[in-house]
């Protein structure tokens, strides 16, 4: 009698197993969106990639954000620049016809090449939203109020679930334990941004010999 009391068991635990519902099931959008920002937090690091569009301009952004540093490309409009942010100073790297087209003189490119540069504070906040941070400021705080409904989905196989908000974007979320974010659309990403590799670390340094354009233009 022993054995199929036993088999009785485990078949009840497998049964209860397979009916268990979804971590996320009955909670609001709000509450999603919330432990999504919460996971992302504590993760300390995610990779970040997928098309943009600013101002009509499209281009890419491929970058590995880590506490407060960065590193990584973004492209756009055609031209690719490399992105370093290390302790709170911004760093970038880009070819002599990125800077021609900001009507720099051709004498003054070719010192640029293959030289990182130090932004200037005003410059480098433009970066301010491809930061771990940023992101996930931008979760908790939308620009757009979240819609009520939330649907079930799957991304790569895996179960997620899709918050919207009143503009049209959306949120993805893995529906797991740790319902990391796994994509974002919106008006500048059309596409979607896709997030990965999360809490996986990268040595992040300062660059050697960094040019300082405050310094060269005498602090102006």
């Amino acid at each position: 009698m022993r054995i199929p009391r036993l088999t009785a068991v485990i078949a009840a635990t497998l049964l209860l197993a397979a009916c268990g519902g979804s971590p996320l099931e009955g909670k609001t959008a709000e509450e999603i969106v919330t432990a999504a920002a919460d996971v992302l937090e504590d993760a300390g690091s995610v990779h970040v990639s997928g098309a943009i569009d600013q101002d009509g301009q499209e281009g890419e952004v491929d970058l590995h954000l880590q506490g407060e540093d960065a590193t990584g490309t973004i492209s756009l409009g055609g031209a690719e620049v490399e992105l370093l942010s290390v302790d709170g100073t911004s760093y970038l790297k880009a070819s002599p016809e990125f800077w021609a087209s900001f009507g720099m003189p051709e004498g003054m490119t070719t010192l640029f090449e293959d030289q990182w540069i130090v932004l200037p504070g005003e410059a480098a906040g433009q970066f301010g939203d491809f930061t771990l941070a940023g992101i996930v400021e931008e979760l908790r705080n939308p620009e757009s109020p979240l819609g009520d409904e939330v649907r079930t989905d799957e991304l790569d196989g895996e179960d997620v679930v899709v918050v919207e908000q009143e503009d049209g974007s959306t949120l993805t979320v893995a529906d797991d334990e740790k319902p990391y974010p796994l994509r974002m659309t919106g008006d500048d990403t059309p596409d979607g941004i896709t997030f990965s590799r999360f809490g996986e670390t990268e040595d992040i340094t300062v660059p050697d010999d960094a040019l300082d354009l405050e310094d060269m233009m005498g602090g102006a």
